[in-house]
């Protein structure tokens, strides 16, 4: 074959590869383009420090060659566990994908306050361990106080009454009621209990009313304060007495 002839036939073979290189990246990514995927997103702006309840994000099909990295994606209602709870480490716009960056558990690190709802306050007071170990995170209870009072007979008497009634448990310890792994939970657990071991008492994190906390203030500084859980759901309000030794005695 003459030089002539080989030199552009050699060309127009390598020219031939390149496009065919070409078309079939350009066919790869048009069949990427094509493939959907489920990612959830919120239906509003996602304040940071904010916990994610279900009502706030929903799944939207996306290209998938627009799946942000880490984001997280639905295939069936099981994956609403994977952010149900968690909260938002910076704000979240709405329609913006939901990454595994944005988020964290719900935990002390997060901080008490994504739990505590609007308008109310978040009033930590300290309980005995055999107390605390008996009360989980969104518990109701009541809580009593035990002071000396003055009667009109001129003495000093012991009484004790229900100063709150149907209060929400936050947090107890450093449980926040997060979804947590089993791997997580025995990590706290320990921790826990090292820190148990110095202390006979726990954090016991309540939900209360600006009024309310001014009235717990005041209580404590007056007396013992104690806390009696309330049956699950059970949101009455009952008309208590206040209880004296001469009643508990009375036949």
């Amino acid at each position: 074959m003459k030089k002539g002839i080989f030199l552009p036939l050699v060309v127009a073979i390598l020219a031939a590869i390149v496009y065919a290189l070409i078309v079939s990246s350009a066919e790869k990514k048009l069949t990427a383009s094509k493939s959907i995927k489920q990612v959830f997103v919120p239906i509003r702006d996602i304040k940071e420090r904010e916990v994610i309840k279900r009502d706030l994000i929903r799944p939207v099909p996306v290209p998938a060659a627009y799946l942000q990295k880490d984001a997280f994606t639905y295939t069936t209602d099981a994956d609403f566990k994977a952010i149900e709870n968690a909260v938002a480490r910076i704000q979240i716009p709405k329609g913006n994908q939901i990454s595994k960056y944005a988020i964290t558990s719900l935990s002390p690190e997060a901080g008490l306050s994504s739990k505590i709802p609007v308008q109310m306050r978040g009033y930590i007071i300290s309980v005995p361990l055999s107390t605390a170990n008996m009360i989980k995170p969104d518990d109701n209870v009541d809580v009593l106080l035990t002071f000396e009072a003055n009667m009109r007979n001129g003495t000093r008497e012991k009484v004790s009454i229900t100063l709150l009634q149907n209060i929400k448990v936050l947090g107890v310890g450093s449980n926040l009621g997060q979804g947590i792994d089993l791997k997580t939970a025995n990590a706290m657990k320990n921790k826990e209990e090292e820190e148990a071991a110095f202390s006979d008492s726990s954090a016991l994190s309540l939900a209360l009313s600006p009024q309310d906390a001014q009235y717990l203030a005041l209580a404590q500084e007056e007396g013992v304060i104690s806390v009696i859980l309330r049956s699950h759901g059970d949101v009455t309000t009952h008309i208590t007495d206040v209880t004296t030794f001469g009643r508990l005695f009375q036949s």
